[in-house]
């Protein structure tokens, strides 16, 4: 082989991510060179590979001593990967303008200058000048995709959801990264960069599932840097799900694998630290710790250590930041130090304002309840609850509209505070606070009834089991509420462990009218939608028997546009749904609870994807899930409330193979009399069962 042959085996290689045959490669091309040009070349390749595999002297040699032997073109290129390490190392600011020279030197070498391109957009993320970065990584995707390089451009499409994520925009990013389409065995490091964007946005159990795939596809590879930032992210999420001796570990492997990376060992030894306080340790080191993550630029991260090291006096002053996180924490702060409960709710409330990330809305919204529900005031408990769902309170003008709004109705909104479960009741005009008890035997209660349920649907077993976990759980939250629940229709917001609960299985609310909600706010919105008037749409998916006699039935009954087979594909699905009135979709399901972005529907030619409904101008005033679990964790049905629909109907058990044909068919058969979502469901399930099934929205 020659040299030109074995050189371009270890770029090709390197491309493909396998760089630990790629080092193998570029060794071998070193020693074959004929000339000192062709050994600098090749030297830089290996510099690269190197860097790669976490072996950074090595790499910084290689680059030195390739340069003097390079043509002007080639030192542009060292200089591009001189960029490109530096960022890797976390050393952004150092990096942005050695690749913006880079740039300027490869205007005749366009797969280089995009690759710096790439590198440029990605530090000037880092570093917050987003227009910079969106900038170069669209120049990158125009250069890659002239060279033919499809699946390089398909990295800036990735990469602008980076940009996304540091700028605070979660749900473009998580969008972003869904549409790029990376192949993730080729670049694991795609994976980190999703987990990291679904544990800003507060999808914890999501996240992991990415950080263990992208953990052995990286260790397998041999790439040691990206792993090493998988397995900080691993620990983060550890900590955040409460499993501290796992998030210690991670940190510890962390540090020991960033050697050589100060900014990233900063932010590993602060993890370390935050652990440990959380474990009721005093460990020495923390203001040492927190001051070196604040010169490696890391300010979040000295942030949050400061704060679990009881030390929110140092701050509070981050709080106009104009980083979401580092501003939300500042008010956070700002909280802890307050005084009054009126002085922790104001600081609460303008934390809340703007842009900020799930971990952060959460502290922020929890603490504001924590002293709301000391105040002993429905009103005011009601409006954290609310901002615990939805970032935002309803204004006085509208709450006063909620209560005109439900009329006859009762609204139950729950919530948990220092392990305990609560509510809010609004009924007939009145506004109250209810205190339940002990937050873990709801819970416990809630999910025994789920499991229950979903056996008893799909084996036909267990349905003993399930009626007396239905009791316990009815026991637990209507027993101290009989009284403001009476015999009305009810609107439920529930707290995050109760989203999944089949209501209809409850003495309570049997045979009555249950509507369940994300919050108030989106009740409200929702049931200002108008009818279209347009025809009802039925769709069957496929893999389903009962499906296409289904959707057949109903389409020869109320007429409209049916889609089966073949015909229902993704697109055909989308035009035909936009602006419905009626979306009845037989279609298997896939939830993923901690990201709705995520959740699909199976058609013909493929997965529709919940971001794909953004596509739709308005989307059905109504949809019917019939044949999947997708109601769980109110995934998609919150996307298409989110968009504007009034109601979807959806099941929070699996639907058994044979269906659920006859309840549905009621239950249509009822909308078509006039009843609204809710009473037509209630009035489906008093004959034929199938109590999994919720109306969610209106």
């Amino acid at each position: 082989m020659t040299w030109a042959a074995r050189h371009a085996e270890a770029v090709d290689l390197q491309d493909r991510g396998e760089p630990l045959r790629a080092r193998v490669a570029a060794s071998a091309a070193v020693g074959m060179a004929g000339s000192a040009t062709q050994r600098a070349e090749s030297r830089l390749v290996l510099a690269w590979v190197s860097h790669q595999l976490g072996d950074r002297d090595t790499s910084a040699g290689l680059i030195a001593l390739a340069r003097p032997a390079l043509t002007e073109g080639s030192r542009a290129r060292a200089d591009c990967l001189t960029g490109l390490i530096l960022c890797q190392d976390g050393e952004h600011a150092a990096a942005l303008p050695i690749l913006d020279s880079a740039v300027d030197g490869l205007a005749e070498d366009p797969h280089w200058q995009a690759n710096a391109l790439v590198g440029l957009g990605v530090a000037a993320a880092y570093l917050r000048r987003f227009t910079v970065a969106d900038a170069a990584l669209s120049r990158a995707h125009a250069l890659y995709t002239g060279l033919g390089e499809h699946e390089r451009a398909s990295t800036c499409k990735h990469n602008q959801g980076f940009v996304a994520a540091q700028s605070g925009d979660l749900t473009a990013a998580l969008a972003h990264y869904a549409a790029a389409g990376v192949d993730e065995r080729r670049r694991p490091e795609t994976l980190v960069d999703r987990a990291s964007a679904l544990l800003q946005a507060g999808l914890v159990r999501a996240a992991g599932a990415d950080l263990a795939r992208a953990g052995a596809l990286l260790g397998a590879a041999g790439r040691g840097p990206a792993f090493a930032e998988a397995t900080l992210a691993h620990g983060l999420r550890a900590l955040r799900m409460g499993d501290l001796r796992s998030a210690l570990g991670s940190a510890r492997r962390a540090a020991d694998l960033f050697a050589g990376r100060p900014s990233w060992l900063a932010a590993a030894r602060a993890l370390d630290l935050r652990t440990r306080l959380a474990l009721g340790e005093r460990p020495a080191g923390v203001a040492e710790a927190a001051d070196a993550c604040e010169r490696a630029g890391r300010q979040v991260e000295a942030a949050e250590l400061r704060l679990a090291a009881g030390l929110p006096e140092l701050v509070q002053d981050r709080r106009h930041a104009d980083v979401p996180a580092l501003r939300a924490l500042g008010w956070l702060a700002r909280a802890r130090v307050a005084k009054t409960r009126r002085g922790v709710l104001a600081a609460c409330r303008a934390g809340l304002r703007g842009p900020v990330p799930e971990p952060e809305r959460t502290d922020l919204a929890a603490t504001g309840l924590g002293a709301a529900v000391e105040s002993g005031r429905a009103r005011t408990v009601f409006g954290w609850i609310e901002r615990q769902r939805t970032t935002f309170c309803l204004p006085a003008d509208r709450r006063e509209r909620l209560s005109a709004a439900l009329g006859t109705t009762t609204a139950l909104c729950f919530f948990t505070h220092g392990g305990q479960v609560g509510a809010v009741s609004v009924s007939a005009g009145r506004w109250r606070l209810h205190y339940l008890g002990s937050e873990s035997p709801v819970h416990e209660a809630a999910e025994s009834l789920r499991r229950a349920a979903a056996l008893t649907a799909t084996v036909d077993r267990c349905g003993d089991t399930a009626a007396r976990a239905a009791r316990r759980l009815d026991a637990a939250l209507f027993g101290p509420l009989s009284a403001v629940a009476g015999d009305r229709s009810l609107v439920i917001v529930p707290t995050p462990g109760m989203e999944s609960v089949p209501w209809a299985a409850l003495p309570t609310c049997a045979g009555r009218p249950v509507a369940v909600t994300p919050s108030m706010a989106c009740w409200l919105d929702a049931r200002a939608v108008e009818s279209t008037g347009t025809p009802p749409v039925w769709i069957a998916g496929p893999g389903l028997d009962h499906a296409e006699a289904e959707v057949t039935a109903l389409h020869r009954k109320h007429g409209g546009v049916l889609l089966t087979g073949s015909s229902a594909t993704k697109e055909a699905v989308l035009r035909a749904i936009d602006n419905a009135g009626i979306a009845h979709i037989a279609a298997h399901g896939r939830h993923h609870p901690d990201a709705p972005l995520f959740s699909t529907l199976d058609l013909a030619d493929g997965s529709l994807h919940s971001h794909d409904l953004g596509r739709l101008a308005r989307p059905p005033r109504l949809t019917v899930l019939s044949s999947c679990e997708s109601g769980r964790a109110l995934a998609l049905p919150a996307a298409l409330l989110q968009r504007g629909a009034r109601a979807v109907v959806a099941s929070t058990v699996p639907v058994p193979d044979a269906g659920a044909a006859a309840l549905v068919g009621a239950l249509h058969d009822h909308l078509a009399a006039g009843a609204d979502t809710a009473a037509a469901l209630a009035r489906a399930q008093s004959t034929h069962g199938h109590l999994g099934f919720i109306a969610i929205g209106a």
